[in-house]
């Protein structure tokens, strides 16, 4: 059975919602509503929907889902938070510690040999390795990845993580910021999605002209299109 994006037009574009085992790709620019259709999609269905968020805390994510009326249960992991402890903690630390005259090395000799920088990518893995079927999972998003480790190490992880979902026939939608990285760095991921959605957004005057572009769906061709769209108090909205 195909997972329901949430959204009723989408859903008819790709023949009943996203297919059993399914990775898929959201491209926009900032302003497009990322964020939004990430949560929207991670809003809908009747499976356990877990929401690994790089940007927004937990409470921002509830914030949002709760203005927009979704009101499905969601497991939120917040990356970012944790991001922030174990890393942006010790910069500024060290920041602070050369604006007072202090010799960092003095400070941080005196820490345990041998420690690890946290690895958020292994982390992300496992986190999703320890879910059970039926599952959705959203991650929102792979920027905060890809600016932290390289490029291979990013498509190795999901290779790994689409192995994963394909076998317990859940659902993937994970989102990437457009034109951020390079040509080569984005047709590499869009090759490893089987669905790939873009958002358009260009100044038309005083207005914007949204366009939903369904670029790619896996074995099924005849499925991509291209679809105006707007986001109003219930969320994304598409039309001819």
């Amino acid at each position: 059975m195909p997972f329901v994006s949430g959204i009723k037009n989408l859903d008819a574009a790709l023949g009943g919602g996203f297919a059993e085992g399914s990775l898929c790709s959201v491209v926009g620019h900032p302003g497009s509503g990322l964020g939004v259709l990430a949560m929207q999609f991670a809003s809908a269905g009747e499976e356990k929907s877990y929401y690994f968020s790089t940007m927004d805390s937990s409470e921002e994510v509830l914030s949002t889902i709760k203005r927009f009326g979704w009101n499905k249960e969601i497991t939120i992991v917040d990356i970012g938070d944790k991001y922030y402890d174990s890393v942006l903690l010790k910069k500024l630390k060290v920041t602070r510690y050369r604006q007072e005259g202090i010799k960092v090395n003095d400070v941080f000799d005196s820490e345990p040999e041998g420690e690890r920088p946290f690895n958020f990518l292994t982390y992300l893995t496992h986190e999703i390795f320890k879910i059970t079927p039926p599952f959705r999972i959203t991650i929102d998003s792979l920027d905060f990845f890809l600016d932290n480790y390289g490029v291979e190490e990013v498509l190795s992880a999901l290779r790994t993580l689409k192995a994963y979902n394909k076998r317990c026939r859940g659902v993937m939608l994970a989102t990437m910021t457009k034109d951020l990285f390079d040509s080569k760095t984005q047709n590499a991921i869009d090759a490893l999605c089987d669905t790939l959605i873009e958002l358009e957004r260009e100044r038309v005057g005083k207005k914007f002209e949204n366009n939903f572009i369904v670029s790619k769906v896996k074995s099924y061709p005849e499925r991509t299109k291209i679809l105006q769209y707007t986001v109003t108090s219930e969320g994304f909205t598409l039309f001819e």
